[in-house]
């Protein structure tokens, strides 16, 4: 018990310095934290890169198809097939590089705090700190130098592929369309249903786009407040 005691006693910091075993477990979770970022970060390149490829696949195929079948019932049925596979793909892969980047922003505040820290250990090292020491949003963004825009979520990776995602949803909504215009409408021209293809299509690009863009938002919102802040970059001392 008295040893349990006295082993305890050495990690507790006293006097602004911390024990041998403390500065060890410390030193041994930021490179934890560090591994498990690198980690999410590979992971969603990967997924990036595999729907990406996915997508160029899908629109060289659909160019042959189109040439042979020359736009008629067999491209529709390839095209009804493909699309929707390609837009499943596509919305597991935004919510999956969300969640992988919501994750490696938890890993860098977690650095971001054991770097406050070392400052409170050696306060004369701060100023050769470059990153922030400040474990909330604010710390984060200083640390890959952003500021707050409303469009920066658009230049995530989550970001792209809800702008692709959106893409491929409203050209999939259109091809429908047609394909309704063909059979319920055969005496309308290409000139006369080109103009609401196109209309329904984009309706249904900016509302899906809205919606995932919407959603990353909250999951981002509801990480952070469910991540308490203990050095906020906004307390005296704190970057």
């Amino acid at each position: 018990m008295d040893r349990d005691l006295h082993q305890s006693e050495r990690l507790v910091p006293a006097h602004g310095e911390i024990g041998p075993q403390a500065l060890t477990i410390m030193t041994t979770e930021h490179y934890n934290l560090q591994s498990a970022r690198s980690a999410t970060i590979s992971e969603s390149n990967g997924r990036a890169s595999l729907f990406m490829g996915t997508v160029s696949s899908t629109l060289v195929a659909l160019g042959f198809i189109g040439q042979v079948s020359r736009l008629t019932e067999a491209f529709y049925v390839f095209s009804l097939v493909l699309l929707p596979t390609l837009l499943f793909l596509g919305l597991v892969t935004f919510e999956r590089v969300l969640q992988s980047a919501i994750e490696a922003g938890i890993y860098a505040r977690g650095i971001n705090r054991i770097r406050h820290l070392y400052v409170e250990m050696a306060p004369n090292l701060k100023d050769y700190f470059i990153l922030s020491t400040s474990d909330d949003t604010g710390g984060l963004m200083q640390n890959m130098g952003l500021r707050r825009l409303r469009w920066q979520e658009y230049l995530s990776t989550a970001g792209t592929i809800a702008v692709i995602n959106s893409i491929v949803a409203g050209v999939l909504v259109a091809l429908v369309v047609s394909l309704l215009i063909t059979k319920l409408a055969p005496h309308l021209s290409i000139t006369q249903s080109l103009p609401l293809e196109l209309g329904i299509g984009g309706a249904v690009f900016l509302v899906s786009l809205n919606t995932l863009q919407r959603y990353q938002r909250t999951e981002w919102l509801r990480s952070d407040q469910n991540l308490k802040a203990l050095f906020p970059s906004d307390v005296a001392g704190a970057r």
